[in-house]
């Protein structure tokens, strides 16, 4: 009897999962600041890749619990799977690792999302009280510049200083930061995953201050002023994910006229023949 109520409580629980991230896609959300529908990220490959994986577990699941036909539900399940293995790639280094990463944040991030209340997961305007709300009222009455533009705190400093100074940068950063220097794209498909991955991550880190900058608020009862600059700096992380997927788009535009060359005239004679695949 407990064997059956725990693998249907899994069972629940995948399909909770699956159906957190199909809210991911249809329920738009809002820009915290402009109001905008953030219509790019709801519609993003890697939501669509993570429902797949999602969903493989779900029915994979039931099917060993017999709620569906072992052929249908393994069928099913390893339609979903595919899709999932193929978006993430995960015969690649990268690939691998970005799927062990959504795998290990998956219940944080939707934890994070409850906990925030279905008003803001629909998207919706700031209620009162929120921290975006408040902290725009205090920027609005108050006169409070953007921390960048601060007469009161001086020039920024230089870069260089950041990294030379007494406070050494956290594990997670020095890790990553080994990840993107030791990567070395195989073909154009790798390396537009590996961009693409790094703009959905700067994506995440900018979600990660907006968190932190509630937790300032509310939990700390820091000054709305600092809070503001902390928001600042979700948004530049979130600026900085767009960055990214430009730079990408850039490679399309430079090398679309290399292999339309390719296409007509053969093979260039240049490591660039293996760079480049089919599906750029």
């Amino acid at each position: 009897m407990i064997f059956t109520v725990l693998g249907w409580a899994i069972g629940l629980l995948l399909t909770a999962m699956a159906a957190w991230r199909l809210s991911r896609i249809v329920l738009v959300r809002k820009h915290a600041h402009t109001g905008k529908r953030l219509w790019r990220d709801s519609f993003e490959a890697p939501n669509w890749y993570a429902l797949a994986l999602w969903s493989a577990f779900a029915i994979g699941w039931f099917a060993i619990l017999g709620v569906f036909a072992p052929l249908t539900g393994g069928l099913l399940a390893a339609i979903c799977a595919a899709i999932a293995a193929a978006g993430f790639r995960v015969w690649t280094p990268e690939g691998w690792f970005a799927l062990r990463t959504h795998l290990a944040a998956a219940f944080g991030d939707a934890w994070n999302d409850l906990s925030r209340g279905g008003g803001r997961m629909r998207g919706g305007e700031p209620e009162a009280g929120e921290t975006p709300a408040v902290v725009a009222e205090a920027v609005t009455t108050r006169g409070i510049p953007s921390v960048m533009e601060d007469p009161a705190l001086g020039v920024a400093p230089d870069p260089a200083e950041l990294v030379s100074g007494q406070v050494p940068s956290p594990a997670p950063y020095t890790a990553l930061a080994q990840y993107i220097a030791g990567f070395e794209p195989e073909d154009d498909m790798s390396l537009r995953m590996f961009m693409e991955g790094n703009a959905a991550g700067s994506v995440m880190v900018a979600d990660a201050w907006h968190h932190f900058a509630d937790t300032c608020l509310n939990s700390v009862g820091l000054d709305p002023a600092y809070v503001a600059g902390i928001l600042e700096a979700g948004d530049s992380a979130g600026g900085h994910g767009s960055l990214l997927a430009q730079i990408h788009k850039r490679f399309g535009v430079i090398y679309a006229a290399v292999k339309e060359w390719i296409s007509g005239h053969g093979p260039l004679p240049h490591k660039a023949r293996e760079f480049l695949t089919d599906d750029l």
